[in-house]
């Protein structure tokens, strides 16, 4: 019995000893190496996404915010057998909606510890991730911008992609949208949920700049809406519609159609297209309203000088000339409510190559109106040391030369304003996270371009095109308008020279006496023929109606009609009244 005690006594003091030498192993010599092996399991290195600032219109109103979605990833170290993988594979592939070979390939990565399934996905395919139960399968919140207003301000917003914006001031402005990437560190604990070491950082760390905006979202709904109508009505290729505050320079609305809503943008990139600043066309008849303007500034052309249009048809260095109806002596006035080009390529030929090209230049065309959009397309003027004779005739009624639509609209805004042309802005104030200026953008002249007389003398004249020329359509009622229509041919792109494609605008401005507002509307391609497809019959509609609507959500009341405010509810406009004298 003693010798089995102590035999006992023995094996237990060997296997105190095993015990007390294994855990002296673990203690002394193992304890960095486990350390760092349960670090690994249980903490992870979280990149904290980048939180996009918000855009706004000039009123305050969300056109772009950021929410935060879930995102999938994997940690494929905890699939350590084929058989785990392959089965995760399959209940993913299903969720999620990729390819089993996609998730699989993923997943067979040992020596990673993070890599991304799915980004930002709906709330229910996330719930269903978290229904299946998978360890090594993971959520964690990301931002996801979104565009409350769907298609509205679509092609001047443009869209984020995966990690930075794509099109239009999403793009322009990453530096100051995109914020900053944070890295936090995370523990899963026993049940395998991750766990935020110090919490979740401070929003204002990871928020970009608050981008406020020119654009009025009722202005812009108007001229989104009224552009749609019109480009249907005349089953047209598109349209781009653009309206300015005439004292200031900024962008009240900028229209393009076809429209595509920022949350789902598609894949077609001539959808995406900012036609007002991207597309450079012959604008037509429109630039008549500059180069008289011009020529009553050089002096060249009398107020109420007479000239013989030739009754239609005029052979001029070996090309005829046609108005579109026989116009014989004219008046300057006459000559822009009759919109003859014959006479608007003697007022060219009068101006003379070097004093035209300078005069359109000085109203902004052929350079950039740097408004802050990528793509912005420069506008063509011929050199005038190699200008053919024909090309100065026909620059004379905007054909030989291209533009922009905003080109235009700010310098039909300069005839408005009393003859100064002015920067168009877009952006009004960029605000940092932390509440700091960034940017803060308002009036900013670029030159004078006409003498205050010389603006006024045109004002009356182009208020004459609405009143009983080819712009009555334009008319509106209540306000005096001033404007100019346009039909342009288009250059047939297969075949060379001009082809049976026309671009039907009309440019002006309104009130007349006090003007707020000039606005283009420009309709491509419309179909029909003849007077069908005219900018008095295409376009001068739908620029009444938006330059209607303008007025009443700036509060330029007419003194002698009411509007009722159930016209006006809906549009953040405040209700307002006037009182006939």
């Amino acid at each position: 019995m003693r010798l089995r005690l102590l035999l006992l006594g023995a094996l237990l003091l060997v296997l105190f000893g095993v015990v007390l030498a294994r855990a002296a192993k673990v203690q002394l010599f193992d304890r960095s190496r486990l350390a760092r092996l349960q670090r690994d399991q249980t903490r992870r290195e979280l990149e904290w996404a980048p939180r996009r600032g918000m855009i706004t219109d000039r009123r305050g109103e969300p056109l772009a915010v950021t929410r935060e979605v879930d995102s999938i990833f994997a940690d494929p170290s905890a699939f350590e057998t084929i058989k785990s993988r392959e089965a995760a594979a399959d209940a993913l592939s299903r969720v999620l909606l990729l390819p089993r070979k996609k998730i699989v390939e993923k997943l067979q990565l040992p020596d990673k510890r993070f890599v991304w399934l799915k980004r930002r996905v709906d709330e229910r395919t996330a719930m269903r991730v978290r229904d299946l139960g998978l360890d090594g399968i993971e959520l964690v919140k990301e931002p996801k911008r979104f565009y409350p207003q769907h298609e509205l301000a679509g092609h001047v917003l443009g869209f984020v992609g995966e990690e930075a914006g794509q099109e239009g001031l999403e793009r322009e402005l990453e530096q100051h949208l995109r914020g900053r990437a944070l890295q936090v560190q995370a523990t899963r604990d026993a049940r395998g949920t991750m766990v935020l070491e110090h919490g979740a950082p401070d929003t204002a760390d990871l928020t970009g700049s608050t981008v406020t905006l020119t654009l009025d979202s009722a202005i812009q709904l108007a001229a989104e809406r009224e552009l749609a109508k019109a480009v249907a009505a005349a089953r047209a290729v598109a349209g781009w519609a653009v309206v300015l505050d005439v004292q200031s320079g900024a962008v009240l609305a900028l229209a393009s159609n076809p429209a595509f809503d920022a949350n789902k943008p598609g894949r077609d990139p001539m959808v995406w297209r900012n036609r007002a600043v991207q597309d450079q066309l012959e604008p037509g008849s429109t630039l008549k309203s500059f180069v008289v303007a011009r020529a009553l500034e050089e002096g060249v052309l009398g107020r109420d000088e007479l000239l013989y249009c030739e009754h239609g048809v005029w052979f001029r260095a070996g090309k005829k000339i046609h108005d579109t109806h026989p116009v014989d002596w004219a008046t300057p006035a006459a000559v822009l409510r009759e919109s003859s080009n014959i006479c608007a390529a003697k007022i060219a030929e009068r101006l003379g190559k070097g004093r035209l090209s300078d005069g359109l230049k000085a109203f902004g065309f052929g350079e950039k109106t740097l408004v802050g959009l990528p793509g912005e397309a420069r506008g063509s003027l011929r050199d005038p040391k190699s200008m053919p004779q024909i090309a100065l005739l026909t620059s004379g009624y905007g054909q030989g030369m291209s533009a922009t639509g905003l080109q235009e609209t700010a310098a039909m805004a300069a005839i408005a304003n009393g003859g100064v042309l002015l920067k168009p802005y877009l952006v009004e104030k960029i605000v940092a996270a932390d509440g700091g200026i960034v940017l803060q953008r308002g009036r900013e002249e670029v030159r004078r371009v006409l003498r205050p007389e010389t603006a006024h003398a045109i004002g009356a004249m182009l208020e004459e095109v609405v009143r009983k020329g080819t712009g009555t359509r334009a008319a509106l009622g209540e306000y005096r308008a001033a404007g100019k229509t346009g039909t342009a041919q288009k250059v047939d792109p297969i075949r060379g020279g001009y082809g049976e494609k026309r671009l039907a605008s009309f440019l002006g401005y309104a009130p007349a006496e006090a003007p707020r507002v000039a606005i283009l509307v420009a309709i491509d391609e419309p179909e029909g023929k003849g007077a069908d497809i005219v900018g008095g019959v295409v376009a001068a509609p739908a620029w009444g109606a938006i330059a209607r609507e303008a007025l009443w959500q700036l509060g330029v009341m007419p003194v002698t009609q009411e509007r009722p405010a159930a016209a006006i509810a809906g549009h953040g406009a405040r209700v307002t009244v006037a009182v006939a004298p």
